[in-house]
């Protein structure tokens, strides 16, 4: 396992890796894509091959990207001494015979330089392997709240790349894990980028922080739907998705008033429910609001063979562990298996829960639209009759967009269709008449709804209380789903217990 470093010799070892040049973009420099080794990409004898000068970096390349052992005489030759001993000392290398080997990968990340095991490690089928900062958690970070928080828990840290993440909006951050080993990875590597705001605790679930709480639980959990516990990070041993379940059931006493857990996870559909359905009773009396992002969804097939896939190169248990896994799935009733990110938010009162499938190819400040979609609702709430709702300000957000769609008749443009448009957070898209998206555009913050809804009657010649049942609700949907928002006089506190 990795052991810490005093914090100078970590400062050392870190401007050692900068100075040298092992940096993302000298990655991508030296090694085309930056691709790590594989069996399946067959790429290691390139990869070695464009790492062969004697030179310092290509030596922290060859043990530090591809894995390749060095002969000791070649290193102290190249390394200055003082880094060697650093490097054994915190076992990033170990002595075989007359060669040092490898016992760590580093890659960069947000700014960050991120140890965790070597990518072979899979190969090898380490169950207590530390895995590499990967697509989930980089999602996961996206989508974090980033106001100031007292408190911020990273569970199941792994690596602790979102610790390093969360520590720079975060006054304490504490780091759990059930792996030793994944435990001293993290704190090898809050020392290692010099932040010594990350406790790291080892434990399973919320054990190692009973009786305390938190403003924000971030948790990228070992999530996988498998019929065997294999490798930490992402199996566990609880029945198909009970670990998640756990975690949403669990997580309200160790939140503040106001606070988030997010938590990305997947989840099964037994056959003749809903995708929703199973979810609907994790989240039911958990003392919190609830956003559910469904993903992508795969049939049992799919999944297993992916599955089998991530975690083995061993092609000739392939047709065994294929019929484990489907005779797991069959045996209790799964026909799909959906993957999102689950948001909750502890507050007194009556909770809402939303669900819903959404498009996968977020952009802008995700954390941001993490907390204005709970401020929505909030204010849909705080507003809830019509009389009351039709004294606000709304005004269209600043990321809404209409698009129309024309087409080519007779010599001129003839319009289509007409599309409001998200283009921040997810692409939400509502198709408009004419008359709906000029009354929109006239709610600009300046009038209440109920000055714009009386002149768009008339414009329409249509009668007020029909006309004003009908804007009103679409004034709610378009809140909730982010197209609107109202004049800051009108926003209420949030968590307010309504």
């Amino acid at each position: 396992m990795l052991t810490p470093l005093h914090a100078e010799s970590a400062q050392r070892l870190r401007a050692f890796f900068e100075e040298t040049g092992y940096t993302e973009q000298n990655l991508r420099k030296h090694l085309g894509a930056a691709e790590l080794p594989s069996r399946q990409l067959r790429n290691r004898a390139r990869l070695l091959d464009r790492t062969s000068a004697p030179t310092p970096l290509n030596l922290l390349l060859r043990w530090f990207w591809i894995g390749e052992e060095v002969e000791h005489a070649h290193a102290i030759t190249t390394i200055p001494r003082e880094i060697l001993a650093l490097f054994l000392e915190s076992g990033l290398l170990k002595p075989d015979g007359d060669s040092l080997v490898p016992c760590a990968m580093f890659l960069h990340i947000d700014g960050f330089l991120v140890a965790s095991d070597h990518a072979s490690a899979i190969e090898k089928g380490h169950a207590e392997l530390v895995l590499w900062p990967n697509p989930t958690s980089k999602f996961l970070s996206r989508f974090a709240v980033r106001r100031l928080s007292r408190a911020t828990l990273d569970l199941g840290t792994g690596s602790g790349i979102l610790s390093l993440s969360a520590a720079r909006f975060s006054e304490a951050v504490v780091a759990t894990d059930l792996n030793p080993r994944a435990v001293a990875c993290a704190r090898f590597n809050a020392r290692l980028n010099g932040i010594e705001t990350i406790e790291v605790l080892e434990g399973d679930c919320f054990a190692p922080v009973a009786n305390r709480r938190f403003d924000l639980i971030l948790s990228n959990p070992p999530f996988f739907i498998t019929p065997q516990a294999g490798y930490l990070f992402c199996d566990n041993a609880m029945d198909l998705d009970g670990l998640c379940r756990r975690l949403v059931k669990e997580a309200c006493p160790y939140l503040n008033e106001d606070g988030y857990m997010e938590m990305l996870c997947e989840w099964a559909q037994i056959k003749g429910g809903a995708w929703e359905d199973r979810l609907a009773e994790w989240l039911e009396g958990t003392g919190c609001d609830a956003w559910v992002m469904k993903g992508l969804t795969q049939d049992p097939e799919e999944y297993a063979q992916h599955r089998i896939r991530e975690t083995s190169q061993d092609l000739s248990h392939d047709a065994d562990a294929y019929r484990s896994y489907m005779d797991y799935y069959r045996q209790r009733g799964v026909e799909a298996i959906h993957d999102g990110l689950i948001v909750l938010r502890r507050r007194e009162g009556k909770n809402f829960v939303r669900m819903e499938e959404v498009p996968s190819t977020p952009s802008g400040n995700l954390g941001e639209l993490i907390l204005s979609t709970f401020a929505a609702h909030d204010l849909v709430r705080a507003y809830d009759t019509d009389e009351k709702l039709l004294g606000i300000h709304p005004r269209l957000s600043p990321h809404a967009r209409l698009e129309q769609i024309s087409a080519a008749t007779q010599g001129r443009w003839q319009g289509e269709s007409l599309v409001l448009r998200l283009i921040s957070g997810f692409p939400f898209h509502l198709d408009l008449q004419p008359l709906v998206a000029e009354f929109l555009v006239s709610c600009d913050g300046t009038k209440n709804a109920a000055i714009a809804i009386e002149e768009f009657a008339v414009r329409a010649n249509a009668p007020f209380d029909r006309v004003s049942i009908e804007c009103l609700a679409l004034i709610r949907k378009l809140i909730e789903r982010g197209f609107m928002v109202a004049a800051e006089s009108d926003v209420v506190p949030a968590a307010a217990g309504l």
